[in-house]
């Protein structure tokens, strides 16, 4: 996976690897592609997802005005219930 996606996207490309996604044993382990092989335990080698792309940096993106408590939509306009009791959304 290292090789096949480094000259794509660069050797600090962030990457997270989800080991028995929902399993009570499950994993994440989170690297970028330079530091991803020494990082993986060996355990790892099936029923894994891979992910990798600068959003799983987590910075530099503004949070979406779709659950902004001021966003007035069409079918629950502002001022309604919120669809999430006790979270604003």
């Amino acid at each position: 996976v290292v090789a096949d996606l480094g000259p794509h996207y660069g050797p600090d490309c962030p990457v997270a690897v989800v080991w028995r996604a929902t399993w009570h044993d499950e994993r994440i382990i989170r690297a970028t592609l330079a530091t991803l092989k020494a990082m993986l335990p060996v355990e790892v080698e099936r029923t894994a997802l891979i992910l990798v792309g600068p959003a799983l940096a987590g910075e530099g993106f503004a949070e979406s005005r779709l659950y902004a408590g001021d966003y007035d939509r069409r079918y629950r306009p502002v001022g309604t219930d919120p669809r999430f009791p006790g979270t604003g959304r």
